[in-house]
């Protein structure tokens, strides 16, 4: 899972007088940019039903109804109202 950092400090160059070589927005900037994005997103888990792999640690959760934990092929666990 990457986290997005910005590369390019666009609003920077506003700043900079015309004429000067470093206010140009090269599509360097843009690829280099986006394609950190694009590597954000994809390695985030989606909201509506994100699957993990590997340790997942939630420090607080709290739940309403049913949760239903499948161990492996065969085995599954329900936790229901506290009973397991």
């Amino acid at each position: 899972m990457s986290n997005y950092s910005k590369t390019t400090n666009f609003g920077a160059k506003d700043t900079l007088p015309s004429g000067d070589s470093n206010k140009i927005i090269r599509g360097s900037e843009f690829d280099t940019e986006f394609d950190a994005i694009a590597v954000a997103s994809a390695t985030k888990s989606n909201l509506a039903s994100p699957t993990f792999t590997g340790t997942v640690t939630v420090p607080n959760i709290t739940v309403t109804g049913n949760v239903v934990a499948s161990l492996g092929s065969a085995d599954t666990v329900t936790i229901d109202g506290g009973t397991y």
